[in-house]
């Protein structure tokens, strides 16, 4: 890393003091996140119900091929979004819309009909693509299920755009309900069809089909019942204005994709079935410890950042970034130290035995995820800039990188082989990025600061290490509470940060709680 390419404070240097401005967003940022993370945490509550059932309803080889078939679908539906669920956020103006209905209706109506288009047209083609592939690429059981699930790249095309329209009006509880009874409506149809017609690959999407048919919907009628959709509005210049701006973030949705997924075709390539189920429980447990941060704060920084940029300019937003990027790092820790405490007990009782060995895997990749996390603080200069090409390079290099590793590691460590090359890419690329970003937004990092959440998540890792209850249920319990408790205790002794934050946090709490008004941060 480049000696200039941070900002670099000692152990003597003032911490970051948010001015009144940022110290204003930082708290709509925590509380758009709270209703995105209330949504979240319920959703993930429905995952912790729906996982055991599902691992112990399909065999290995099918729960593999499961989430094989969504990250093949993932991909596809990057060419259906066109890049324009990012430019329905870069394009939207609260302050002209207001003055000028008409705009607003062409925005909405040209982001909505664009995408439903590209992905209509995708859903078509798909079927007749899969069917010349190769079989040792597509075998018959492969391009059934394909074929089958095909709508959803439409759906799902279309859904980004919705998803888009309810973050720029900044609609965060609309979003985070929404989001729940989704959730919870795919588990249940999922499990009346498997009731119906027995457990399978195809019962598992059909269910899916049924409920996402009815997000559309329902997100759509009031739009329609507004006006603000209408397929006479449909701009083609603001379209084609839109895909000029999306379309360099194809190629960086398709290398993230590729950081993210790219190791489950080589895994079952080299290793088979089996092995691909053992790896997708483990990624699933570490994604949902790594959505627990990416989710909210991702979702609700965007349209935050934009309009602070638009309004109060570079230096309020440096200072924004800077600061939502320390807490974050410290977060990260924490959550780094539970999910390392917990996942030997986690996989047993959420996936059962037949998945044991996966809980090795966990270490590892929610290291990745949560290093691949931080970019959201990190892009945020090239995003508005508009220097979406060098953000779209950079992650591609970042998978090439991934796919050289898997190549190289997987025949010698096997899965850890994997989840090791994970970590790496993932590594390579958010510094790569970091000293790109850092010409437009020179955020400030911590040096030391950071040194101390990695010496804590490490102690908070090792300790519950130590001992071992009769019970895994009172190990899941036990452990990840004595991993926080080291956590919190080794930042407050060595990190003034923390401290300083703790004890604002702290009295912030204390005057709502007597009703009276909340300091500034």
């Amino acid at each position: 890393m480049p000696a200039d390419m941070v900002e670099v404070k000692v152990a003597d240097a003032p911490e970051l003091n948010p001015s009144n401005t940022v110290s204003g967003e930082l708290d709509k940022l925590g509380r758009q996140s709270s209703h995105y993370l209330l949504s979240l945490v319920g959703g993930l509550a429905l995952g912790f119900i729906s996982f055991p059932i599902f691992t112990r309803m399909f065999s290995v080889a099918d729960y593999g091929l499961i989430d094989y078939v969504q990250k093949i679908l993932l991909v596809v539906v990057v060419f259906g979004k066109a890049g324009m669920q990012n430019s329905a956020l870069r394009f939207y103006n609260r302050e002209e819309f207001s003055a000028d209905p008409k705009a607003a209706r062409r925005y909405y109506s040209t982001m909505l009909f664009g995408v439903a288009g590209l992905g209509l047209l995708l859903t078509l083609s798909f079927p007749l693509l899969v069917r010349v592939l190769p079989i040792s690429i597509a075998d018959a059981s492969l391009v059934a299920i394909l074929s089958f699930a095909s709508v959803l790249i439409l759906l799902r095309s279309v859904q980004s755009i919705l998803w888009s329209f309810l973050r720029v009006q900044e609609r965060t509880k609309t979003y985070g309900i929404a989001s729940f009874i989704i959730r919870a409506a795919s588990i249940v149809v999922i499990l009346l069809l498997i009731k119906i017609s027995g457990p399978s690959v195809k019962t598992y999407y059909a269910g899916t089909i049924v409920v996402e048919v009815g997000v559309v919907v329902a997100l759509c009628f009031p739009l329609f019942r507004s006006g603000l959709i209408n397929p006479m509005n449909f701009d083609p210049p603001l379209f084609w204005t839109g895909v000029a701006f999306g379309a360099p973030l194809i190629v960086q949705e398709l290398a993230g994709l590729v950081l993210d997924s790219g190791d489950r075709v080589m895994i079952r390539t080299y290793l088979g079935g089996n092995p691909l189920g053992l790896y997708s429980v483990a990624y699933g447990l570490a994604s949902y410890v790594n959505t627990l941060l990416y989710t909210p704060i991702g979702l609700a920084i965007v349209p935050i950042y934009m309009r602070l940029w638009n309004s109060e300019g570079r230096k309020q937003t440096i200072e924004f970034l800077s600061y939502g990027l320390k807490v974050f790092l410290m977060a990260a820790g924490a959550l780094f130290a539970i999910a390392a405490a917990a996942s030997r007990d986690a996989v047993l009782l959420l996936a059962s035995s037949k998945y044991q060995g996966a809980e090795a895997l966990i270490p590892t990749l929610v290291a990745g995820l949560l290093i691949y996390t931080v970019q959201i603080f990190l892009s945020a200069g090239l995003l508005i800039k508009k220097r979406t090409l060098a953000m779209a390079v950079t992650l591609s290099v970042s998978a090439a990188l991934n796919i050289v590793l898997n190549y190289v590691l997987l025949p010698m460590m096997g899965l850890q082989g994997a989840a090791l090359a994970t970590l790496l890419s993932y590594l390579a690329g958010t510094v790569a990025l970091a000293a790109l970003a850092y010409r437009e937004l020179p955020l400030t990092i911590e040096l030391r600061s950071v040194a101390v959440y990695v010496l804590g998540a490490i102690a908070a890792w090792a300790v519950p290490s130590l001992f071992e209850l009769r019970a895994p249920i009172w190990n899941l319990m036990v452990k990840p509470c004595c991993a926080l408790l080291v956590y919190v205790s080794v930042l407050s002794v060595l990190d003034p940060g923390f401290r300083s934050i703790a004890g604002q946090l702290w009295r912030k709490l204390r005057k709502k709680s007597e009703g009276g008004d909340v300091p500034s941060v």
